[in-house]
């Protein structure tokens, strides 16, 4: 992602990452749920990479605790450090998910709840696309992303004071990119629930790379 568009990101979520953490329910059903029915498709110790990892809750841990080898990037240096704290056993790096380099077929599966909708839209495929490559054959993705079409800054979101962007296109272009990318769509449903200032709908998307990929 551009400089200005990441140096937003990286410093509001570095000066809120406390308050942020506090809104978030850590037994969130919906994302318990989504995570179960990943991890009914995966193999034992699998290896997973959680792109936009904050705090490390729910996800890092849940996964972690569930005896997966979980490796969190986050652009947020202060999330990354409350994420060493909550979840001990996971692998940290400070890194814009856009930038982040790893070999083909490293990961089980991949998460991203709530991150992707940070990163500059036009940047969405390309992501997309290097999110299928990370995966090994049959490997699994799970993420929420956005059923609107918007792209704005709030000056100081939540009140927590602090600037924040998004960027993103509706559901119906989301499922195209991700079939673009080359995955098979398990489902894709939006879904409402808790969010950072009332009730959010998201849609979230459990998608599966080929086994002939």
């Amino acid at each position: 992602m551009n400089e200005a568009h990441r140096r937003t990101v990286e410093s509001g979520y570095d000066r809120m990452a406390e308050q942020y953490l506090s809104s978030k329910d850590p037994y969130d059903p919906l994302a318990l749920t989504a995570l179960e029915d990943m991890a009914s498709l995966l193999p034992q110790e699998a290896a997973a990479l959680d792109l936009g990892c904050g705090a490390g809750v729910p996800v890092t841990r849940w996964l972690c605790d569930r005896g997966f080898t979980v490796t969190g990037v986050d652009v947020s240096a202060r999330q990354l450090e409350l994420a060493r704290e909550k979840v001990p056993s996971g692998t940290f790096i400070k890194a814009d998910m856009t930038a982040v380099a790893f070999a083909p077929e490293t990961f089980d599966a991949v998460v991203a709840f709530h991150s992707i909708v940070h990163v500059p839209r036009t940047d969405h495929p390309d992501l997309l696309r290097s999110i299928y490559r990370w995966l090994r054959p049959e490997g699994t993705f799970l993420t929420t992303m956005a059923v609107t079409d918007y792209e704005g800054r709030d000056e100081d979101w939540g009140g927590w004071g602090a600037p924040m962007v998004w960027s993103h296109y509706d559901g119906e272009a989301h499922v195209a990119m991700l079939r673009d990318a080359g995955f098979e769509i398990h489902y894709a449903e939006p879904r409402t629930g808790p969010g950072t200032g009332g009730p959010e709908t998201w849609l979230w998307v459990l998608a599966r790379k080929g086994l002939s990929a």
